[in-house]
């Protein structure tokens, strides 16, 4: 896949960004990055909180096949693709709380939280995004709810931003149907 990364320093949801792109027509493999959400969120529409510059805040725009988005494994297949890029990126390795979460430490505090919208045209795939919400760099104690953590906070370091998108989109990209040209 081609990857166009658009990057912005806070929008209000990277989803709605990136659907407003997809339906005026942009091509697969448009990501958008905010540095801040002032409006993110995740399944059931519950609030995603971030700081500026210490998260990967990200929308995927992809073009597949409807047999493809119809996978009931398709958010466990994308969760599992973005716990191997954090784990050879940062030698961390999170957990998988079905059917969208990735988790960390004995208590099971959320890391990561995978979003998948599809948009139908007719009987055909018009669109579909994959948003990515990974708490990376924010320190243990400006973390928002006792039930959240970071990579940070996790191992005591800080970690590349743009080194784990390569890792993920590189895991996207190997996804037999999700990332085809």
């Amino acid at each position: 896949m081609r990857w166009q990364i658009e990057k912005h320093d806070t929008v209000g949801s990277t989803m709605d960004l990136a659907a407003g792109r997809a339906a005026a027509g942009a091509p697969a493999g448009l990501v958008v990055w905010a540095e801040q959400q002032s409006a993110g969120r995740g399944r059931l529409g519950r609030v995603w909180h971030s700081e500026p510059g210490t998260s990967l805040l990200v929308t995927l725009l992809l073009r597949p096949a409807l047999a493809v988005v119809q996978d009931p494994e398709l958010s466990r297949a994308i969760a599992a693709g973005v716990a191997r890029a954090i784990r050879r990126v940062t030698g961390f390795e999170p957990e998988i709380k079905a059917p969208n979460d990735l988790m960390a430490g004995e208590a099971g505090r959320k890391l990561a939280g995978i979003l998948c919208q599809t948009s139908l045209r007719g009987d055909e795939v018009d669109y579909l995004l994959v948003g990515i919400g990974l708490n990376v760099n924010l320190p243990a104690e400006r973390l928002p709810l006792p039930t959240a953590t970071s990579l940070l906070a996790e191992t005591g370091r800080e970690h590349n931003r743009d080194e784990l998108l390569a890792a993920i989109l590189a895991e996207v990209d190997a996804m037999p149907g999700l990332a085809d040209d």
